[in-house]
């Protein structure tokens, strides 16, 4: 028999596969468990300590929604954020451990909830989103891995809620504008040539002119339009220089380098994680805000813990 476990404020909410009495429901949460683990190593998942912890706790506690198992687990695994949460329920409903009874894939969303950032805004976001993970999979764990470091840097800096759920939608959405780039360039196994590279660097502005049609993404579009500015003046597409840049554009770069960097591609593999901090701290003043950046330094290990967990 399926439980389902409705939010006290709406109608979201999912189906776990269990029995109608507590002691029994959890009985067989060994069995469920390994039977889950081993998936996931078919599927080519890492398991880590944080992400059997969070197992536990998803088949271990009565909850309504993604925000509720975020808050147990927050206080058992030390500095986990939503979206990990967020795709651990995608990937159990994935292989059939859940059965979430409606459409969408995450009840509100901690980062994005409250002043006004509220009710369909994150599906929203994540409709969009979902358009661009269609045309290019590369971007789908890309964009959600940067949304999170954003998110990690900006509190680490202590800006204000309201600019860090800015900067944290923002992070989802740098990448949009590759919708209007062609298949033949966007997808193209080998490097690209000087044409097709003129063609990339449009993406940034395609972003912002899909932003600015909505009202309430249009505080964005700044950020994602400048976010492959270089502090030092070189970057596109308008050649802005140091703080002449969006402090959640130059945050959004710094981010969207170390995923990239520590990412296989077609043309070439991957770096490590200590051969991208080297990167980093090479460009400090270059590429890079040298403040933000030595923050990004002084917590590597925190803020590229979302890498880690791949």
């Amino acid at each position: 028999m399926n439980i389902v476990y409705e939010h006290e404020t709406g109608n979201r909410s999912y189906n776990r596969k269990g029995t109608d009495h507590t002691e029994e429901r959890f009985q067989n949460n060994n069995m469920q468990k390994e039977m889950i683990v081993r998936q996931m190593r078919e599927r080519g998942c890492r398991i880590t300590k944080a992400r059997l912890t969070l197992l536990d706790v998803i088949l271990g506690q009565d909850c309504s929604s993604c925000k509720e198992i975020y808050y147990i687990a927050s206080q058992m695994i030390p500095g986990i954020g939503i979206a990990t949460v967020y795709r651990m329920m995608n990937l159990l409903e994935e292989i059939g451990a859940i059965n979430r009874s409606n459409s969408y894939k995450i009840s509100y969303c901690e980062h994005c909830s409250g002043n006004g950032m509220d009710m369909d805004y994150h599906d929203i976001i994540e409709c969009i989103a979902s358009a661009l993970d269609a045309k290019d999979s590369y971007t789908a764990g890309h964009s959600q891995r940067v949304g999170d470091m954003a998110h990690d840097i900006c509190q680490l800096i202590g800006l204000s809620k309201e600019d860090t759920e800015r900067i944290h939608i923002a992070a989802h959405l740098h990448d949009i504008g590759k919708i209007g780039i062609p298949d033949s360039v966007l997808k193209k196994p080998e490097k690209l040539n000087d044409e097709e590279w003129e063609q990339m660097k449009q993406h940034p502005q395609i972003g912002a002119n899909i932003l600015s049609k909505s009202h309430r993404l249009v505080e964005l579009k700044e950020i994602v339009l400048h976010h492959h500015e270089r502090y030092d003046g070189k970057g596109y597409p308008s050649g802005l220089k140091a703080e002449e840049i969006p402090a959640g554009a130059r945050i959004i770069a710094i981010c969207d380098s170390i995923d990239a960097m520590t990412s296989t591609r077609h043309y070439r593999n991957a770096m490590t994680l200590s051969q991208c901090y080297v990167e980093i701290e090479r460009n400090l003043g270059k590429m890079y805000d040298p403040i933000i950046g030595m923050y990004v330094l002084k917590h590597w290990e925190e803020i590229t813990r979302h890498i880690a967990e791949q």
